[in-house]
């Protein structure tokens, strides 16, 4: 790695160069993807790189781009080779131990933001935090607090440091806890939300190779996927308010069989939110 310093054209040359025969094999825009790798290690905007090429980069930044691009062969997505995801327009930090937030889960946001904009000093619950995007999103666009659980402890680990990259760290409490074996009794949220793991095992065989990059844990629920909605639709209630709310997002096709997990447990006004690609995806019911 030693010798001159190269510019952002060089290095988006030489980036796209490393890419093109893998991406081609993939039916990817290997352009798009070093440009995509470039502005988020360097920094900057996608149009500044293609407006900056005769900048220097840093020898260490240049590092960062090669040992990107090694990952990305590797079959990793991109989040992880650039340690960046966004949502709800946030950045995140994320790295291999935690699930890379979607824009699916997004809705769930949304929904609790319709719900609960005109209200204050709100206490939510959100298991199965992982990087923190929800418990994140949700104090950014919200006056609450946030319990935010999880039982990996580096996914706490980077959840609570995308708690500080957003300046929410004050209100959100990070908490390790086998869903809600470790969470206090003595309080009572307002909503749970929960993005849990719903893909069956049986589903593994259809993944793209690499979200099985991601942590299985965060992917993967015995009982053909809902065994996650069943235990906290059954333990929820003891931690809602009265009129609380419980939110999931929930995997193609499972609506039907979520909702009637929470008839069954006694929850009332069961509603559904379709993401972009009109698939039901957030399910969400009043503790009645």
């Amino acid at each position: 790695m030693s010798g001159r310093i190269k510019t952002i054209g060089e290095v988006l040359n030489e980036a796209a160069l490393m890419l093109r025969d893998y991406c081609e094999n993939k039916e990817e825009d290997y352009k798009k993807i070093a440009l995509m790798m470039l502005s988020q290690i360097l920094n900057m905007e996608k149009t500044e790189v293609i407006l900056n090429k005769g900048l220097p980069v840093e020898q260490d930044k240049y590092e960062k781009i090669v040992n990107a691009i090694s990952k990305y062969l590797q079959d990793y997505p991109l989040q992880y080779c650039t340690n960046k995801a966004f949502f709800m327009g946030l950045e995140l930090y994320v790295d291999e131990n935690v699930l890379i937030p979607r824009f699916d889960t997004e809705v769930l946001v949304e929904v609790a933001i319709e719900i609960f904009k005109s209200k204050k000093n709100l206490y939510f619950l959100d298991i199965g935090t992982g990087s923190g995007c929800i418990a994140v999103a949700l104090c950014k666009f919200l006056d609450c607090k946030v319990f935010a659980v999880d039982i990996s402890e580096r996914a706490l680990e980077v959840a609570s440091k995308n708690a500080k990259l957003n300046g929410v760290e004050n209100r959100i409490s990070f908490v390790r806890s086998n869903l809600f074996e470790d969470i206090p009794k003595n309080l009572r949220y307002d909503a749970i939300i929960s993005n849990p793991p719903y893909i069956s095992d049986e589903e593994i065989f259809e993944l793209d190779p690499r979200v099985l990059k991601e942590p299985h844990i965060a992917l993967f629920s015995k009982e053909d996927g809902l065994w996650f909605f069943r235990e906290i639709a059954n333990k929820a209630k003891l931690y809602l308010k009265d009129g609380g709310y419980i939110i999931f997002e929930v995997g193609f096709s499972q609506a039907e069989k979520v909702k009637e997990i929470l008839k069954k447990n006694g929850y009332k006004n069961i509603s559904s939110r379709r993401d972009l690609n009109n698939v039901e995806r957030c399910i969400f019911a009043i503790n009645g």
